[in-house]
């Protein structure tokens, strides 16, 4: 049986009536024998928990580390855009 963890770095759709910025989550994928048997997704703090957890489990880490850190750049890219766009707007 071949086992799998996959994970990708996704963008929540802003609400419009809220002006909510988007979230950015990650999403996991356990996949046997090339079937997703379960997904998951974490914000950057429930995902800062998690790895803690399995951390303190004694549990690999490594791919959910990686995507804490894919979510963290994620983010801060994200928040960056967003005030440079607000900057850029009061200059005009």
């Amino acid at each position: 049986m071949d086992e799998e963890l996959a994970w990708e770095v996704k963008h929540e759709a802003a609400r419009r009536e809220s002006r909510q910025a988007a979230l950015v989550k990650a999403r996991f994928y356990w996949k046997k024998d090339g079937q997703v048997v379960r997904s998951a997704e974490f914000t950057q703090s429930e995902l800062e928990v998690e790895c803690e957890r399995l951390s303190e489990a004694g549990r690999d880490i490594t791919q959910f580390a990686l995507a804490l850190l894919a979510l963290t750049r994620s983010s801060a890219e994200r928040e960056n855009v967003a005030l440079n766009g607000v900057d850029q707007r009061r200059r005009a």
